[in-house]
């Protein structure tokens, strides 16, 4: 259906697109959103055990199944995100479990790579799940964004390293997806192609059904940590608003439906870990770190949502509480009590209109999972392996039960989950086990979830999008974009037809319908895609890669720039001269690790079944002080080590544990040209990386330099280039690499 808006434009009803409204709510025995249907921690529940014992009492089942993330429910079903396997069989896994007896429904495995995240942290992001298709998110700790059907089938998934250069963490911190209506919402902190290669944190928002992007949006200041706050999303005054914490330290509202920052809050030195808390036009935010004017450690503060657009710091508080540390539990909502756990598990009641501090309660000593609010009690975790069960009111806190987990020898079994309620049963798990209590749940009663859809009349053009907001083609291709129109608050008007499109960064054109049609290039590009409507203007990214076999040596690109389109910024590599000729340099002039490191991927995911080649060159700093260099292929590293005492070659995966390695001694010298060859592929089930090393300008040896066998194989990846540089000072540079004739080819 075609009409037009109140300038007179020609747009196109979407009631079924992108941005349409979803009608399905949480059922009564769903709980797919971490903190529950409130986003907050609360729910109306009766009928709840205030009492249970691992060994019988009031427990309905258990299983051997545990988590560090909260188990959500949807389809009749509890899911959970953990480990599976060890050794060179281990992996992360995302499993469902009936509901009334625990029962294995379906699993998936899949592989770790590409992060520096250790073997016992992971499945660390919460899980998310859909009512109306429902689908399940996850992410696993490489990277992977996965979207499962309710039988496990994997829908799409998006590796966010390899394809927009998300940046791992480091201690475990992984973002966790939620989602909004037709939207799949997730935080990283990125490195990405062109104007997205400066390090930031960044917000992507796509198509559940689809994984296509929908918009992008960089927001806060330089980060100063990797974190993993969970983004809330509420109503204000007709803004669909998504509220969320940065690695920059600060808060952050966005319009979810166009991704247009709306204000910024600046509230700590360090990066936000716990989620927020939304009532009634204010944001509740805490944090353990140092704050901007005080040495004191960690405060609570209420926020005034509605003070404005930009930096509100000076003029949004409400109230602030310093000195309660609460960095890792996210805060409940309780009527008019916020409940904070702080880091050495004290809760805290405080009053949500004065911030007045009602009362605390010592529960425990370690916290990280945060409080469930059901029934008149508190469910809550502490790490040192213990679940309490707590009467909470205005007037304070008392213990009703304490269970204790524990291994054989004594140590405890660590808890980080939060709990989670669904038809009259709770979810508690540990490390290493599910436990779900209740004292009759046929007989239990939860109030209606509240409608968080909330529809809004739109209002006059003020704003476009495109869509989608970020893809890629091969030479020879053509991809339509489409144009969306969105009032200032950000309601959704419709597609619109009569735009002024335009392209740049890549050889081809694009037509007044919006489909770019790409010209033949040997090289990678990125384009930048604009559409103009009046006073609006909107971009999207394109990349346009060349199909294999794909060469690169440098010779037509610009200097001092990255090749176009390769997932790195120009203060990691960019093109130089080198003894007549152009190469890429892998720079080593800032020490931070994020820099110091490089893994420069050139093309999105492949297939398993390719080969890439090198030529590289490792620059040694006063002869003692040698570079790592080497290849990636379908995330398998193939590295000449000059940083370990003897010269090695070494394939691997997963570097921190490692679940796999293979090491050679292979006498190689710095400042001087090396090729480097690698091949993977898959046979019967097994995976095979092979790698060649030789001097530059002599013959390639028939036989390989170094084989490895891996029994849990990966299935593709990003073809890359690694580097790791050393003895990096203020004063001088380090170690820097050089690369140059890069190929990628199909196995013969």
């Amino acid at each position: 259906m075609r009409l037009r808006n109140k300038r007179g434009w020609v747009v196109r009803a979407c009631a079924t697109l992108l941005f349409a409204v979803s009608a399905a709510q949480a059922l009564a025995d769903d709980w797919v959103h971490w903190r529950g249907p409130r986003q907050n921690g609360y729910i109306e529940a009766k009928n709840l055990p205030s009492n249970w014992s691992k060994d019988g009492e009031n427990l309905l089942w258990h299983v051997p199944y545990g988590s560090r993330a909260t188990p959500i429910v949807l389809n009749g079903k509890v899911h959970l995100i953990n480990r599976a396997g060890d050794g060179e069989t281990m992996q992360e896994r995302v499993m469902a479990l009936d509901v009334e007896t625990g029962k294995v429904q379906w699993e998936h495995k899949f592989n770790v790579f590409l992060t520096d995240i250790v073997g016992h942290r992971l499945g660390w992001a919460q899980i998310a799940g859909d009512p109306e298709t429902g689908y399940i998110y996850s992410q696993g700790v490489q990277g992977l964004l996965h979207c499962f059907d309710k039988n496990g089938k994997v829908v799409w998934s998006r590796s966010l390293t390899e394809e927009f250069g998300r940046i791992s963490g480091y201690g475990g911190r992984t973002h966790s997806p939620i989602v909004d209506r037709d939207k799949v919402v997730i935080s990283c902190m990125s490195s990405g192609w062109g104007a997205h290669g400066r390090p930031q944190h960044r917000i992507l928002a796509l198509d559940k059904r689809s994984g296509d992007v929908i918009w992008w949006t960089g927001v806060g200041g330089a980060p100063a940590d990797t974190t993993y706050s969970v983004p809330v999303v509420a109503e204000l005054n007709g803004v669909r608003t998504l509220f969320t914490g940065l690695a920059d330290g600060s808060i952050q509202a966005i319009q979810i439906n166009t991704g247009k920052p709306i204000w910024n809050y600046r509230m700590s030195k360090r990066g936000i870990n716990t989620s927020l808390v939304y009532h009634d036009g204010k944001v509740f935010a805490t944090h353990s770190e140092e704050n901007l004017d005080t040495n004191v450690m960690g405060s609570v503060v209420c926020i005034d949502a509605t003070a404005g657009e930009g930096d509100v710091t000076d003029k949004a508080t409400v109230w602030r509480v310093t000195g309660t540390g609460g960095g890792y539990a996210s805060p409940t909502l309780v009527d008019d009590m916020l409940l904070v756990a702080d880091n050495a598990a004290k809760m805290h009641a405080l009053n949500i209109e004065t911030g007045e501090k009602m009362w605390d309660f010592k529960y425990g000593n370690a916290a990280r999972g945060s409080a469930l609010y059901a029934d008149g009690k508190v469910y809550i975790g502490e790490v040192p392996g213990k679940f309490h069960i707590l009467e909470v009111n205005r007037e304070g806190a008392k213990r009703l039960n304490e269970e204790s987990f524990a291994k054989p020898d004594g140590s405890p079994i660590e808890i980080f989950s939060s709990p989670s309620t669904a038809g009259g049963r709770v979810f508690l798990a540990t490390k290493d086990d599910l436990y779900v209590i209740g004292v009759n749940p046929r007989k239990s009663e939860r109030a209606k979830a509240p409608r968080m859809n909330v529809k809004v009349r739109a209002g006059v053009a003020a704003q476009l999008l495109i869509t989608p907001g970020e893809t890629w083609i091969q030479n020879g291709q053509s991809q339509k974009f489409t144009a969306h129109a969105f009032d200032a608050k950000g309601a959704y008007i419709g597609v619109v037809e009569d735009v002024a499109w335009s392209a740049a960064g890549a050889k081809g054109s694009i037509g007044k319908n919006g489909v770019f049609k790409s010209a033949s290039s040997d090289n990678t590009q990125g384009a930048t895609i604009t559409a103009k409507k009046g006073a609006m203007t909107a971009t999207a990214r394109l990349r346009v890669l060349p199909s294999l076999p794909y060469r690169e040596d440098f010779e037509d690109l610009t200097l001092e720039e990255p090749p176009a389109g390769w997932i790195t910024s120009k203060s990691k590599s960019h093109v130089i001269e080198m003894d007549g000729s152009k190469t890429l340099r892998k720079t080593a002039n800032r020490a931070h690790p994020a820099f110091a490191r490089m893994r420069n991927y050139i093309i999105p995911p492949l297939e398993q079944g390719y080969v890439i080649q090198a030529d590289m060159y490792g620059k040694s700093k006063k002869r003692r002080f040698i570079p790592d260099m080497g290849l990636i292929n379908s995330r398998y590293n193939m590295i000449l080590l000059g940083t370990e005492r003897k010269p090695t070659l070494r394939l691997v995966t997963w570097d921190p544990v490692p679940r796999l390695q293979k090491d050679i001694e292979y006498d190689w010298k710095p400042d001087a040209w090396y090729t480097m060859k690698m091949a993977y592929s898959i046979k019967d089930g097994k995976g095979w990386v092979r790698g060649k090393v030789w001097p530059r300008g002599e013959a390639e040896p028939q036989d390989w330099t170094i084989e490895m066998m891996d029994p849990v194989p990966n299935v593709g990846g990003s073809p890359a280039l690694y580097a790791y540089s050393v003895a990096i000072s203020e004063k001088s540079p380090g170690t820097e690499v050089f690369f140059d004739n890069v190929h990628i080819m199909k196995n013969d």
